[in-house]
């Protein structure tokens, strides 16, 4: 990911209406994309409708699909638990009749490639969804959602979902803080939109719906996830990863248009059940082993 010694502009929009707030914030930070390869990369979680708070509306895609002008190539990938049923019962297939030149991606059966970390936290080299790097632009759609060991799930989160198979995503979640730092050195978000009309608290297994009622958009990551995360009521200056992002990247300038934050904060609750715990333990155990006979 390349941060640009720039003022980033932001917008953000207050809404009940996930399409007409994504509208609003892209129109008014002017975006459209002309003739570029995009990868459009939404946090789909499972085929739960939006407002259960764990997966991206399709509303924001559907913008973003209307400002794409005369690209050659779009793709929507993801790899969650069941990408084909997200794609089936979200409206994604009715997206692909509509728009020329979009393609659906299942992550997790597409083609695999390795990448060298330039500067390593967790391991020197990750594997990554392929086609991705046949894309010359890349925009990262989140969820506002709290996560028990990264803290929050947002944009730097997000990227998290080009790691291809389940049992490759074994070998980092259990070490995902530091594994995120890798991760976004290898694939860049070159624009950013954050749903948040519903958003997710406490478990990030479990649908623990919070209206928010706000839509972010922005063309940098960390100053996306940051106001993102001050709506939220968590700050991310004071976050260790986060802190290691900017040591990368640098801390982001950046102004706010459209709604005050002090307007539209909420306080999202931090914590997961014993379930998630137990499964999380489960993980670790599996990863290290794995990491013992696998490549890594």
């Amino acid at each position: 990911m390349s941060q640009e010694n720039k003022v980033s502009k932001l917008y953000l929009a207050h809404t009940d209406n996930p399409y007409k707030g994504a509208c609003e914030a892209l129109d008014a930070l002017g975006f459209s994309v002309h003739g570029k390869r995009v990868y459009i990369k939404p946090n789909l979680t499972a085929g739960q409708p939006s407002e259960y708070g764990m997966t991206v509306d399709t509303g924001l895609v559907r913008a973003v699909l209307e400002r794409l002008v005369d690209c050659p190539q779009i793709t929507i990938g993801e790899s969650c638990s069941d990408t084909v049923k997200a794609f089936d019962e979200l409206g994604y297939r009715q997206l692909v009749k509509e728009f020329p030149n979009v393609q659906l991606e299942d992550i997790r059966s597409a083609g695999i490639v390795w990448k060298q970390i330039p500067k390593p936290y967790h391991t020197q080299e990750m594997p990554f969804n392929a086609s991705v790097f046949d894309h010359d632009y890349v925009i990262n759609i989140a969820k506002m959602k709290t996560h028990s060991l990264a803290g929050v799930t947002l944009c730097l989160k997000n990227i998290f979902g080009f790691v291809p198979t389940r049992k490759q995503k074994l070998m980092y979640h259990p070490f995902i803080r530091k594994a995120l730092l890798d991760m976004n050195q290898i694939i860049p978000s070159h624009f950013c939109m954050i749903d948040g009309v519903w958003g997710n608290e406490f478990d990030e297994v479990q649908s623990t719906p919070i209206s928010t009622n706000v839509v972010l958009a922005g063309d940098n990551m960390l100053a996306v996830d940051i106001i993102a995360a001050a709506i939220m009521g968590v700050d991310l200056y004071k976050d260790n990863t986060y802190r290691k992002a900017f040591e990368l990247w640098g801390v982001p300038e950046f102004i706010v248009s459209g709604k005050q934050v002090d307007d539209l904060r909420t306080t999202y609750r931090q914590g997961c059940l014993l379930s998630t715990r137990f499964r999380y333990f489960k993980e670790a155990a599996s990863s290290l082993a794995y990491r013992m006979v696998n490549r890594h």
